[in-house]
């Protein structure tokens, strides 16, 4: 399809040339936006439609608004360099960078059972292998910035229920359990808008896109496969460089 044949709506365009002045540096964080008459003016639309787009740029994080004076631009957030890598934990990242950080361990037992179903079959378990949840909040300079999801098979940890208050970090467990030789395959990066729990946790609005990484963490002395991790970002918060692994 030709992108001359797209239908943008009025409210599209007020959006996106506001926020075309403000990456384009013509706004500057701190400035005052053009209200909400003078959008509707300059692109011939309804003040509702030039309304909603300032509004959308408020979930965006890309302005913010005071009450009885107008909108201004936000302070960009800062971003976290992020290696993706199967080798290091998070942890050990945020570390190496003196970021402050924080883990928090919001669930940790068993799968449900359509969940289980799903990662036995991805995983290529036996019908008789249990698989624990453990789901984990990243805590970056103060913010929520991602939520951490580990389906790790219960065979190779027989005592991890036991162990589920001492999960903030699943890479030191497994080192500590023997398995001190990790690697990370079939990696895999996709995009989603977050659902209301993720927007709580994460305190996002529904239009701060989600970076969902997946993949397997394996030992590399043995074969084992020992996870399914799935990691949910704020994109807004993270600036990702990919690795390459042997």
């Amino acid at each position: 399809m030709s992108l001359n044949n797209i239908e943008v709506s009025k409210e599209t365009l007020i959006r996106s040339k506001v926020h075309e002045m403000i990456l384009d540096g013509k706004l500057q964080p701190g400035d005052k936006l053009p209200s909400e008459n003078e959008l509707s003016d300059a692109y011939d639309a309804k003040r509702i439609e030039a309304r909603n787009a300032l509004v959308q740029l408020e979930k965006m994080g890309i302005v913010y608004g005071k009450q009885g004076v107008g909108r201004f631009v936000n302070e960009p957030l800062p971003t976290i360099e992020f290696v993706v890598t199967g080798t290091t934990s998070f942890s050990d990242k945020m570390q190496e960078q003196n970021i402050p950080y924080e883990s928090r361990v919001i669930c940790a037992d068993y799968a449900g059972e359509k969940e289980s179903e799903y990662y036995r079959s991805s995983l290529e378990l036996s019908e008789g292998v249990n698989i624990f949840k453990v789901t984990r909040l990243r805590i970056v300079n103060h913010v929520p910035c991602a939520i951490h999801i580990s389906y790790i098979r219960e065979d190779l940890f027989p005592n991890i229920y036991n162990d589920k208050n001492n999960l903030q970090s699943v890479y030191t467990y497994f080192k500590n359990s023997g398995h001190k030789q990790l690697s990370s395959k079939d990696r895999v990066i996709s995009t989603q808008f977050p659902t209301v729990e993720e927007m709580n946790i994460l305190n996002c609005s529904e239009l701060v896109p989600l970076l969902v990484f997946e993949t397997d963490t394996y030992d590399k002395e043995t074969g084992d496969c020992l996870e399914r991790v799935k990691i949910l970002y704020r994109s807004d918060l993270f600036k990702h460089q990919l690795s390459d692994e042997n």
